[in-house]
């Protein structure tokens, strides 16, 4: 299983970090073997909307040769879903088994096409500019539509994390991940389409 986060300036780095932490456990942990992953982006770096700079891993990969593509938020989105030469990017993830994002992450996968005949969410503000790419706009914290897995705002990046754990190693590895990390999630529940 090899995953590219995909990076760009204007993040939303607790979108990115909040599903990070509990996925990287998965391989801490020793719970998926071959689980690897790539930080990626159009340049070398990125930073996000306060100046806080990361280094990238490669530089506009072929996403085809990816598992699954995961796309964070923040105010870069809003550009960068107009931006012809960042979507064609993300078009390289077309057969990609799983494409997932949070917040207005979203707005990138619609904008590349991936949400032309699903169901998703976004960030509750945003979910009148979802509608340009996505014909059912969901109000709900995550929404699973054929490992086409779209979540909400900021803070849902850690259920969305914990979610794609149980996805991958199940149910019970899923709550020792959790345990670690202290986390204690309310209710809320997942709409799962066509799985």
């Amino acid at each position: 299983m090899k995953i590219a986060y995909i990076l760009f300036d204007g993040i939303t780095l607790l979108d990115f970090f909040g599903f990070y932490d509990p996925i990287k456990n998965i391989k801490t942990l020793n719970y998926l073997n071959n689980l690897d992953w790539d930080l990626c982006a159009m340049k070398n770096s990125i930073k996000d909307s306060y100046g806080l700079e990361i280094t990238v891993d490669k530089v506009s990969p072929d996403l085809s040769a990816y598992d699954m593509v995961f796309v964070p938020g923040g105010y870069g989105t809003r550009q960068l879903q107009f931006d012809e030469k960042f979507i064609e990017w993300i078009k390289t993830a077309k057969n990609v088994k799983y494409k997932v994002s949070v917040c207005t992450g979203s707005l990138i996968l619609g904008a590349a096409g991936f949400l032309n005949s699903k169901s998703a969410t976004i960030n509750f503000n945003e979910y009148e500019a979802l509608k340009n790419y996505c014909p059912n706009v969901l109000k709900n914290r995550i929404v699973d539509d054929s490992n086409t897995i779209t979540a909400g705002a900021v803070a849902s990046s850690i259920d969305l994390g914990l979610y794609i754990c149980e996805k991958l190693i199940g149910k019970e590895k899923t709550k020792k991940i959790s345990k670690g990390m202290d986390y204690h999630p309310g209710d809320f529940e997942i709409i799962k389409l066509n799985t």
